[in-house]
């Protein structure tokens, strides 16, 4: 009995020990990782594809993506958790960015030839999925572009053409083009300041404008940065913009910025006010390319590995999951699965690191001690004691009676 009580008291020790620090590490990691969320979705109609844009219709449950290898735009629907390939749309050239109007039921796609292209996608309309207009904004190249549904304008990149078109979709007003001066990358409409903000990489700014007259408000200036992708959270007034190699996340209140090279930079950036999520496509090699979530601050949450023709992504909803292009065809990933624990939790989960192994040997101690209780002599009660006490005290009497009287029982004799 004594071995075992000894045995059972280390083994529960150990076993607290062990799991206090188990809990420890699983409160620092977080529950998964967002690579092991990746799925891949089999759509050989895409996977022979190279893509530019890429938008999410949250409203109709699609992504439309642009296709600059066989000049169409891909058509995914997304109302079920596996994504299934609807067809493409022919615009008769090569598209690069993209824009959705759900309310207006548009799509609109910049083409490499200078246009303006208007996609009809009422499901309910004769000419679904058909172009209805072409709009001329440049002589050489209409790139990335941005949809305002308070102003319902596009605003629509020339890229190395240096301007910015406004381009009024109700075609009641003319267009305005605001001449920058220098390549632009990626417009994008606040609809909380009311202003535009374009990237502007040759020049390491992100130039804040107003669209009424098309005049630089103010420039901020992202020194080594040479942002291209943009997104904005209207909510926080921040903006995420993709660098050469880092991201920047820009305080649009009081133009500052922090850059993290958590991602080596990338090309398209979206926001989804739903979800408050950003969504940053990284197109590089075959080994280093990447789709990264962020949280609606400018956190990154993390990423999972794509491939060159990721340009874009997309974030569906309805089901929580990242969409971007893949070479089998598209791949999704949940960043609600991989999200860090909280702070507090991270705190807690360090904080049992280093109590566990005091937590272990003072229950150690306390079993030890349990056990040796258990195993040494009886302890006698009180009243145990005071008889024990008492017969004490008679033995004593008697031996000093004895020596006083001499013993009692003893035949007397007298001396010879």
């Amino acid at each position: 009995m004594k071995g075992r009580g000894s045995t059972a008291a280390i083994a529960v020790s150990g076993l607290l020990w062990v799991s206090a620090c188990a809990g420890a590490v699983l409160a620092l990691s977080g529950c998964t990782s967002c690579q092991s969320t990746v799925r891949q979705v089999a759509l050989p109609a895409l996977a022979a594809g190279s893509f530019d844009g890429v938008e999410a219709d949250q409203t109709a449950h699609r992504i439309y993506l642009a296709d600059r290898t066989n000049n169409k735009v891909a058509v995914v629907d997304m109302s079920s958790a596996k994504p299934q390939f609807v067809g493409t749309i022919d615009v008769a050239g090569t598209p690069n960015g993209l824009g959705v109007a759900p309310k207006l039921h548009r799509l609109y796609a910049g083409m490499a030839d200078g246009n303006l292209v208007v996609v009809d996608t009422d499901p309910q309309s004769p000419r679904a999925m058909q172009v209805i207009d072409k709009i001329s904004v440049d002589k050489t190249s209409a790139d990335l572009l941005d949809y305002s549904a308070g102003l319902q304008r596009v605003f629509v990149s020339t890229g190395i053409g240096g301007e910015v078109v406004s381009v009024d979709v109700a075609g009641t007003q003319a267009q305005q083009r605001f001449a920058l001066k220098a390549p632009v990358g990626q417009p994008r409409y606040d609809p909380t300041d009311g202003m535009l903000y374009v990237t502007t990489p040759s020049t390491d700014s992100l130039l804040k404008i107003n669209p009424a007259d098309g005049k630089v408000v103010s420039t901020i200036k992202l020194a080594g940065c040479h942002p291209y992708g943009l997104a904005i959270n209207p909510g926080r007034q921040l903006a995420l913009t993709t660098c050469r190699s880092s991201v920047a996340v820009v305080n649009l209140q009081n133009n500052a910025f922090d850059v993290s090279r958590a991602v080596a930079g990338g090309d398209i950036v979206t926001y989804d006010a739903a979800a408050d999520r950003f969504v940053v496509a990284s197109p590089h090699g075959n080994t280093d390319s990447s789709v990264s979530a962020f949280y609606g601050d400018g956190h990154l949450i993390g990423s999972v590995s794509g491939t060159p023709v990721t340009h874009g992504a997309a974030f569906d909803a309805q089901h929580g999951v990242v969409y971007a292009p893949a070479a089998a065809g598209l791949l999704s990933f949940a960043p609600g699965a991989c999200e860090p624990p909280p702070d507090g939790l991270r705190f807690a989960g360090g904080m049992s690191f280093f109590l566990a192994p005091l937590l272990a040997f003072a229950l150690f101690l306390y079993l030890y001690a349990r056990h040796r209780r258990r195993g040494g002599p009886k302890r006698l009660t009180y009243e145990e004691l005071r008889k024990q006490d008492m017969v004490t005290e008679r033995e004593r009497m008697l031996e000093l009676e004895d020596s006083i009287l001499g013993p009692v029982n003893q035949e007397w004799r007298p001396e010879a």
